[in-house]
């Protein structure tokens, strides 16, 4: 059954269409306007061959010709969704319905996958969808049950999720806006017209947008992406826009040396008459067919009368300045580093700084766009037409791309292991206390200093046992069983945890406990800070 229209949005169908063909009018003329006020002798778009407005169809061309202009296009939304983001309900460990039914659908669906398709392709042109296919048992132009005109949930309905499609703006119109004011989505997309293109097809998007399967399309089945918004919440600036006449340089450059090699390759040849032979008749037809036959086939040699063959000298340059130019007003443009832009071999030469500021301009895209204006929307409408379980909040988290590397643990590690080292060594431990040299100089905060003393000392304490220790002791077991008379030893002195020895020590009134063996070399530990101070205790104990 299809759609019913308001007969009070009949009319308005392709208002907005027309006001974007208007505002598009009146840039030009601005355009033009500027132009000849800068200088009215010239008109540098008309001279540089720059198209003076740009279709949906001709991105999509760039975009599919051009490997500079999918460079543009691609590489944010593929920073952006370098690693997977972590949906979760709480910090809990345990996981819960919403979490556990979101893991089975990205294992299903893919769903970051198509996400991620979604974010690239939307900024070929102003706009792109992504269409939710589900099993409720109606056309495309119908709207989906469980959902009303304003975008709310309604009811409890229960769908499954069959397919996703991703749709730039090349094949996708808006044919109907939502025109009541009071309306929350007043604006928006009611109606799209989407060309299900044959992917087979070589043909160009112009030719499959004519000849392609099209399919009017309810709101209510689409997430709307629109990227770089500005004074519309519908239609984005498109990435290649501010760049477009540098890409559209790059293709006469490229084109142009690539062209001029080839004829620069083989210069040719210049046909010479001896000026001493007077007036000599050529025979041009027979000239001609022997340079054909040298340059288009195998022969190598030709044979002439009366005349000179001279090889011309070839006009070949460089372009990598030319062409390097444009490349860098592109990175400038798009605010990337140039090292970036230009790919992952140039990108690890890029400085510290450069890969802090690409970093934070990735965090702040997928704060501030991919998550609310992309996984949340996508997210939520799952959640309404009860593909997920509905849930009060949920979290979503990409990783942390400031966290260091495992080359940039290991060279901070060594760092710090060698101006620990110069530490020790000094002997500043009665100028600059070891907590404060570790809180204020190493930078760790203050539980963590204290973790690492503590560590250094029991390692001290472990170390303490040397040859002298076990004279000591063996001194203090002779002593013991002369004495006593009897096989008593020190293992009733030893426990084999440290803190039922620290109660032995107070106990006692010693003033720490230190590491020992047991006799049967069993580590343990001892009352008193030393075994010197856990001897003279045993020796006055009888006293």
């Amino acid at each position: 059954m299809p759609t019913k229209i308001p007969s009070n949005l009949k009319a308005l169908t392709n208002n907005n269409s027309n006001q974007r063909f208007t505002m598009n009018d009146t840039s030009l003329m601005r355009s033009q306007f500027l132009n000849k006020l800068l200088d009215p002798r010239r008109d540098i778009d008309d001279e540089c061959g720059y198209p003076k407005e740009i279709s949906a169809q001709q991105y999509r061309y760039l975009y599919d010709r051009e490997g500079i202009a999918e460079r543009v296009v691609s590489m944010m939304p593929t920073e952006c969704w370098s690693q997977d983001p972590e949906i979760r309900e709480n910090d809990d460990a345990d996981v819960t319905e919403f979490e556990d039914a979101f893991l089975v659908l990205q294992k299903e669906m893919n769903i970051f996958h198509f996400l991620g398709r979604a974010d690239e392709m939307s900024g070929i042109g102003s706009y792109g969808i992504l269409l939710l296919g589900l099993n409720d048992g109606k056309s495309l132009e119908e709207p989906v049950d469980g959902i009303s005109e304003t975008g709310e949930k309604v009811g409890n309905a229960q769908h499954e999720l069959l397919y996703l499609r991703v749709f730039d703006e090349s094949l996708v119109d808006v044919s109907l806006f939502e025109e009541d004011e009071s309306n929350p989505r007043f604006g928006q997309p009611l109606l799209y017209d989407i060309t299900f293109a044959d992917p087979r097809s070589e043909e160009s998007t112009a030719t499959k947008k004519q000849d392609g399967t099209n399919r009017t399309v309810h709101w209510t089945r689409c997430i709307h992406l629109a990227d770089n918004r500005k004074s519309s919440e519908i239609f984005g600036v498109p990435r290649m826009r501010p760049v477009y006449n540098r890409l559209y340089d790059l293709r006469k450059l490229l084109g142009g040396s690539a062209e001029m090699f080839w004829k620069g390759a083989f210069p040719g040849l210049s046909f010479e008459v001896n000026p001493d032979l007077g007036d000599v008749e050529l025979d041009a037809t027979a000239l001609r067919a022997e340079f054909d036959n040298y340059s288009n086939g195998l022969q190598r040699y030709l044979a002439l009368a009366g005349v000179q063959a001279k090889s011309l000298a070839p006009q070949v340059a460089n372009p990598d300045a030319h062409i390097n130019a444009q490349i860098k007003a592109i990175a400038i443009t798009l605010g990337v580093p140039w090292r970036i832009f230009v790919g992952s071999e140039q990108a690890q030469l890029a400085s510290s700084q450069d890969k802090q500021t690409w970093n934070n301009r990735v965090s702040h895209r997928q704060s501030k766009y991919v998550v609310p204006m992309l996984i949340r929307p996508f997210l939520d409408r799952l959640m309404t037409y009860g593909i997920l379980p509905e849930v009060e909040e949920y979290f979503v988290d990409f990783p942390d791309l400031a966290s260091p590397t495992d080359e940039d643990i290991a060279i901070i590690a060594g760092s710090q292991i060698e101006s620990i080292s110069k530490y020790v060594q000094a002997g500043v431990d009665a100028l600059l206390p070891p907590k404060e040299f570790f809180t204020i100089v190493m930078g760790f905060d203050p539980e963590q200093a204290d973790a690492i003393i503590e560590a250094a000392n029991e390692q001290m304490d472990e170390m303490e046992i040397d040859e002298d220790d076990l004279d000591l002791e063996h001194e203090m077991d002779e002593q013991s069983e002369s004495e006593s008379g009897s096989e008593e030893n020190l293992d009733k002195y030893v426990y084999e945890s440290k803190e039922k020895a620290m109660e032995e020590a107070e106990e006692y009134g010693l003033s720490g406990v230190h590491a020992h063996p047991f006799s049967d070399g069993r580590k343990g530990w001892m009352a008193g800070k030393s075994m010197k101070e856990f001897q003279s205790w045993l020796n006055n104990k009888g006293k």
